[in-house]
């Protein structure tokens, strides 16, 4: 079954235990089916979280190299020979820039957020729907064998 499939080895194994047990009244390939799709949906979920994980980490990466090369362009900026009343013109427009970019990097994760929740809920809404036919599907042919 996990050959074609996203179920794990281990999930096949008490799978395959469910299918030699017979329940009067209850239709276990139908049962089984939305067991194995709720797997797989909770296994794309857990891909899905794996992505955004790495997309915020990236954007972290990111925002603290340009953050160091900044703050060595002012370290060197500071050393030079500039007058003092220089200095501290460049150190406030550096400290202005420094708050822009923060709160950039802070909206850039707050959507990178938001996307990954709205895909979440998409597909747990879907699943959702989907379960809740497949067990009046299941009542419904387990009614017409009573």
């Amino acid at each position: 079954m996990s050959k074609n499939t996203n179920i794990p080895p281990f999930m096949e194994e008490s799978l395959n235990a469910f299918k030699k047990h017979k329940f009067p009244g209850v239709d276990m390939e139908t049962l089984l089916k939305s067991y194995q799709k709720n797997v797989e949906f909770m296994n794309a979920t857990q891909q899905v979280m794996a992505e955004s994980t790495q997309s915020l980490l990236g954007l972290h990466k990111q925002f603290l190299m340009e953050a160091y090369e900044k703050w060595n362009e002012q370290v060197t900026n500071a050393l030079s020979s500039s007058s003092p009343a220089d200095k501290i013109t460049e150190q406030t427009e550096a400290s202005k820039a420094a708050l822009e970019r923060m709160v950039e990097h802070a909206q850039d994760l707050q959507s990178t957020v938001e996307e990954s929740n709205k895909k979440l809920m998409d597909s747990f809404q879907k699943r959702f729907k989907d379960s809740v036919d497949e067990s009046i599907n299941l009542a419904e042919k387990t009614k017409k064998k009573a």
